[in-house]
């Protein structure tokens, strides 16, 4: 019997998750929508989402498809509200809509972006009361312009072995960075990174030198020699960001996007995507 494959945007708080992949005792974004999912339709949904984010992170328009026989009884219109009913409320089905059966929400997909966000504090204040819980905090000494200096040796095509988890390395760590971005609003600041696919804790290693480099703890020449290919001189480890000021803001699939543009209007996106840092702080 054939089958109707139908692609899900999804909004998720992360931090009391394991991450987006299905684990098998640990509580995660997969497993617990899977779980949602069978109970309503009476037998497993296995989704195959658009990446995985770590533990922790959270997701403005993470990206999955599941394939449901011909004979689901409920429009997909109406599945996110219905699906919502029996979903944590830290967990959301933004939209549904079927789509060709060859449509794949990794595979197709064209690029995606993160946001890791940063609250201003002063430095005798470690904590905020009215502060986003899904942020970290910075200095109001941080020095900015150093950051978009750094920020701008990502961009285009390196190694990034170094920017991620040794024992999850694929064999081809090389990966695009076709966008970076800085912007700012009251009280914060965030940091935007576009690109193609990411590494095991890239987007979070890349803030975290990024801030070590706002801070004065570490210089931007050093980043230079940990992109290139193979072993670099003997280096500082890379304290990865919290994971609780990152974001999946969106799952790029250009023409073959099924969801409507007007989407964006969720959240904010950077006004550019082309490869240049933005310096709308300076």
């Amino acid at each position: 019997m054939g089958f109707r494959r139908i692609a899900l945007q999804i909004a998720y708080d992360g931090r009391e998750y394991s991450g987006w992949q299905a684990q098998p005792v640990d509580r995660t974004i997969q497993g617990t929508i899977e779980k949602s999912f069978g109970s309503l339709v009476g037998n497993q949904v296995r989704l195959t989402g658009a990446g995985r984010t770590d533990a922790g992170v959270s997701a403005w328009g993470q990206v999955a498809h599941a394939d449901l026989s011909w004979d689901f009884p409920i429009p997909i219109g109406r599945l996110p509200g219905i699906l919502n009913t029996r979903l944590p409320t830290d967990i959301r089905c933004l939209s549904a809509k079927e789509v060709a059966n060859d449509f794949h929400a990794r595979h197709s997909a064209l690029g995606k972006i993160y946001k890791y966000t940063f609250r201003i504090l002063p430095d005798f204040l470690f904590h905020h009361p009215l502060a986003d819980p899904l942020s970290a905090p910075i200095r109001s000494t941080f020095n900015f312009s150093k950051a978009f200096e750094a920020g701008n040796f990502f961009l285009g095509r390196h190694d990034f072995r170094n920017f991620s988890v040794t024992s999850s390395l694929p064999d081809d760590p090389v990966r695009l960075i076709s966008g970076l971005f800085w912007d700012s609003f009251p009280g914060g600041v965030a940091l935007w990174i576009t690109g193609p696919g990411f590494l095991h804790r890239m987007v979070r290693m890349i803030g975290g030198i990024l801030k070590e480099v706002g801070e004065g703890r570490r210089s931007p020449s050093e980043i230079p020699d940990l992109l290139l290919p193979g072993a670099p001189p003997p280096f500082r480890p890379i304290e990865p960001l919290p994971p609780e000021g990152l974001a999946l803001v969106r799952v790029l699939y250009g023409k073959r996007d099924p969801f409507d543009p007007r989407s964006r209007n969720w959240y904010a996106l950077p006004e550019a995507t082309d490869s240049s840092s933005n310096e709308r702080l300076s």
